[in-house]
């Protein structure tokens, strides 16, 4: 029995390799072909390109990373495995881009319903934009009137 547990962990072990690589080599491509951004979707392992107009791609506290260069095979994997709970937990939607600073950036992002909730995501999750594909364009989250702030 102990053997038969042994193979079944190391089986499954193999599978997760398998399927962060190829999630890899997946967001590799998209990277090349897309320059100007993409959402991807690690539950199909394909980009995500139909969205209706009430749509919003909020990015996630804490998942998201920044690269000088196109990131390699290798962070993209371990971006991967670091962040895989976070995908999974938020619609399975990845979010890459270049600002306008020549950097790359990686984000887990949530589909959020609506420019008024998704505004309000983005400021909960200090965000500086929030992104709507149906457009095509980023909006800036504009910050909370001082009213808030004042004691």
């Amino acid at each position: 029995m102990e053997q038969f547990n042994d193979d079944k962990m190391r089986l499954l072990k193999i599978a997760t390799d398998l399927f962060f690589r190829n999630a890899a080599n997946n967001l590799e491509i998209a990277i090349t072909k897309h320059p100007s951004g993409f959402t991807f979707n690690i539950i199909n392992l394909q980009l995500k390109t139909n969205f209706s107009s009430e749509i919003y791609l909020v990015g996630q506290c804490k998942c998201g990373q920044r690269f000088e260069t196109d990131p390699t095979f290798d962070e993209l994997y371990a971006w991967l495995c670091t962040n895989f709970s976070a995908i999974c937990g938020r619609s399975g939607l990845i979010g890459g881009w270049w600002d306008d600073e020549s950097f790359f950036f990686f984000d887990v992002v949530a589909v959020i319903s609506g420019r008024e909730n998704a505004m309000l995501a983005g400021r909960a999750n200090g965000e500086e934009e929030i992104y709507h594909p149906y457009s095509n364009r980023s909006i800036k989250v504009p910050p909370l009137p001082n009213r808030y702030f004042n004691d």
